[in-house]
Order: C-alpha cells, then structure tokens, then sequence
C-alpha cells in the first residue's frame, strides 16, 4: 500500500501521505470484554493530499477509490487536519493498533466536549464519556459517519472543558461541587493564611478544566464566571481573573436566582472587600428564607462568617 503510495508519488509529482492504522475492536466472549485485531477493517486508508491528487489516485488501477459521505456535507468523506490529528494521536499511543466500534453504539451529545491537556493523549479533542463511580472516562472520537475510535481511562483532571453536554447535569454537579471547597479556601483568604498544596492544586485544576468552556446557558455561565474570577484572584491569577470578571458582567443579567445572585454577590464581597456587594448578597439571601437545601445551609452559613468583618450585626 505505502509502496503503491510512493510510486505513485514518484509518477506524479505528487506528496500524498498515508495513514493506514490496524483496528481492535471489543467483544463480549461469555461476559467478558475481549480484544480482537481486526487489520484494515472496511479497508480503510487515509490519505492525505489535494482533492485533484487523490481523485487521480483513485482513478488508477491501484485498488483505492473514494469513500461516500451518506447524509453528510459533501460528496466524499473528508476528515479536518485537527481531526485526523487527534486520531494519530490515539493511534500513537495504542502502537498504531486502534480501538474502534460502530458510532451508533455511542449518544456523543452525552458527553462534553474536552481537550486533553496532559498525559499520553495531550491535545486531543473528542467527547468525554465518564466511568461509572471512578475519576475516569473515555473519551470518542468520531473518525467517519459510522466509525469511532476511543482512548480508555483519562482522568478527569487531565482534561478541560471545552462545551458541557446538552444532555447532562454533570455541569451543574462539578461546579457545585467545588463551591464548598472554594468557601474554605475564601475564608483562608479572607484572614490572609496560607493555602495548603491540596487547595492550590484544586483551584488549579478547577480554573484549567473550566477556564474555557461555554455552557450556553447564561445563567450557568454567569454563575461559573464569578467563581472563576474568585478562584483566579485567590491564585493570583489576576489576568485570568479580570477575564472571568468582564464576562461576569456581561451576564449579570441572567441570574434571575436570588441564592445565584446572592453566590456571585458574596465572592465578590470577599475577594474586593466590598461591604456595599456584601449587603446586597444578604438582602438577596433574605428573599430565600421559605426555601431550604443543603447548598442554601452552606451559603447562609458563610454569610453568617463575614457578618462581623463587613461590620453587620
């Protein structure tokens, strides 16, 4: 094939690359997951070149022809560079032996969007598919309309955010979840102690995994950016800080929640020392009193915290 390739190369003038990659694919054998090499599977050859050259190509008695893109943009199917990039890169770390399966086998919209940003897979791109009960998940891409390929077991804190699912609260539930850390780390900041290396380190992977990511809800958006201008400012992240700050104000409009409102109104209270925003969150607060739940405890409870250092009784 390489050899065909080249001679055609040769022949034409031309410089196209090839990519032919073996496939394994994952069975179940009497309830167990099994591994088979599949070499070639749909025989298919990436080739990398003008459109005239590979029609060229094709049109030669040399075995290759173009593969139909069936309900998609385009004739041909045709992959983006960044795209067969990322491939290679899975296909660098598995020793040129891809793991692939059949792309309706896979809801992509079930998972967010990421980019890996360290580890075996460092710029790929694809959809993080989390494993149950673990740190973990694997992350798809999508090769052709019906082909898809895999890298296995990335841990959530080498990845960042580049869109959360549309089909998932997992982005509600991983800002939520820090929320409580942040408290703690803002009342160390607050009384100006040190943070210790366990609560740098998730302020850290926390901005890096967020830093980017749109959510296309506004009031999620919002919601993120005041923690993250928090977050930067407590790290000293004062650019990024800024950042997460003008895009908090051009969303402040969209919180239409009182407990939101009242989040947004205490972290900026404590990383500006702002009596003025510190009394607006608590009038905000004051309008949830018929209305109870664990993060609303929390909320209430910090505001109690920095009732004598905003000097309200």
């Amino acid at each position: 094939m390489r050899s065909k390739i080249e001679k055609f190369n040769l022949s034409q003038s031309a410089s196209l690359e090839v990519f032919a990659p073996t496939f394994v694919s994952v069975v179940n054998i009497g309830g167990k997951c099994v591994r088979t090499e599949h070499p070639l599977t749909f025989h298919y050859v990436f080739v990398k070149g003008t459109f005239d050259a590979v029609k060229k190509l094709c049109g030669m008695a040399g075995g290759f022809s173009f593969v139909f893109n069936h309900g998609g943009a385009g004739r041909y199917a045709i992959l983006a560079d960044r795209q067969m990039e990322d491939f290679r890169t899975i296909a660098r770390a598995y020793q040129n032996r891809l793991p692939f399966f059949y792309i309706d086998d896979v809801d992509l919209e079930a998972g967010d969007k990421v980019e890996v940003v360290e580890g075996d897979f460092p710029g790929l791109v694809g959809y993080f598919i989390p494993n149950a009960k673990s740190t973990t998940g694997n992350i798809v891409l999508q090769v052709t309309q019906s082909l898809a390929t895999i890298a296995y077991n990335i841990n959530v804190k080498s990845v960042r955010v580049l869109e959360f699912s549309k089909k998932s609260r997992r982005s509600y539930d991983q800002i939520d979840a820090f929320v409580p850390k942040l408290y703690g780390v803002l009342r160390k900041f607050n009384q100006g102690a040190g943070l210790a290396a366990k609560e740098i380190g998730e302020l850290t992977v926390f901005c890096r995994r967020m830093g980017i990511v749109r959510s296309g809800n506004s009031k999620l958006d919002a919601k993120l950016s005041a923690i993250l201008a928090a977050a930067h400012h407590i790290l000293g992240n004062h650019d990024e800080a800024a950042e997460a700050a003008r895009r908090l104000e051009k969303l402040k409009n969209a919180i239409t929640s009182d407990a939101a409102q009242a989040l947004v109104l205490l972290l900026e209270a404590v990383v500006k020392n702002d009596s003025v925003a510190f009394r607006s969150g608590k009038e905000a607060l004051g309008q949830t009193a018929d209305k109870t739940s664990q993060a609303l405890v929390r909320l209430r409870a910090e505001y109690e915290f920095y009732n004598d250092y905003f000097g309200i009784a």
